[in-house]
């Protein structure tokens, strides 16, 4: 088999959406504050999330966007690119200013990471179902081929039960993992280590499996709205 195919979105899976308060008190790791019972006091460790110590405005034509990440988090991920253990494509709503904002402003090769064009940026024509269709028409393309590629997908708003049945009705050829961050910190280090167990080895992962940050105890592994662009 190929090598995975990794699709990224970026608002809610490397650009993180933390509650404001949290952000002002110190973010991820500080959460001493907190009541006992508060939810946050998990969401904001550091054994779940990454720290967010990227703090950047990122400026396009259609406005100005404060931008927190995890260079951490965004490293090991251009890192899998640059040694060739992934094929990584962009497949997010800020298609236009990927290779000249987000690559500059996260460290990213360009020349390694690929941006997809999924929607007409002036018509907006498939915005709403570009995403979903380039996976589906990547797992349709990995059936055809003789050496199909794994796909992995991570959308925190598209990554949903109706996207996980439309892709297993493609009947793909190779695994597909659908990973569903929680837009408040991103990927997690949980979902980075399963992450990093598909790349390694997905061969025993079924024909889909979908992980949802989001879920009550964050451990769908097993089981086969923000601002920004």
């Amino acid at each position: 088999m190929g090598v995975p195919v990794v699709y990224t979105d970026f608002d809610g899976v490397l650009n993180a959406f933390p509650d404001d308060k949290v952000l002002r008190r110190g973010g991820v790791g500080h959460t001493g504050w907190m009541k006992a019972d508060d939810p946050r006091r998990e969401l904001y460790s550091a054994a779940r999330a990454f720290r967010l110590d990227g703090n950047r405005q990122a400026r396009t034509p259609v406005g100005r966007f404060r931008i927190h990440w995890s260079t951490e988090l965004a490293g090991a991920m251009h890192a899998l690119a640059v040694s060739g253990r992934v094929e990584l494509d962009w497949l997010s709503t800020w298609q236009p200013y990927c290779v000249d904002v987000l690559d500059p402003m996260l460290g990213w090769d360009p020349s390694v990471v690929h941006n997809t064009v999924w929607y007409d940026p002036v018509t907006m024509e498939r915005r709403l179902t570009g995403k979903l269709s380039t996976v589906l028409s990547r797992v349709h393309v990995e059936r055809e081929s003789d050496d199909p590629s794994p796909i992995m997908w991570i959308d925190d708003e598209e990554c949903y039960d109706d996207a996980v049945e439309e892709v297993r009705a493609e009947g793909p050829a190779a695994p597909v993992l659908m990973v569903r961050p929680d837009m408040h910190i991103g990927i997690s280090r949980r979902q980075w280590k399963l992450i990093e167990r598909f790349v390694d080895d997905w061969s025993g992962f079924p024909p889909v499996t979908f992980d949802d940050e989001d879920d009550e105890d964050g451990s769908r592994a097993a089981r086969g709205g923000h601002v920004g662009l």
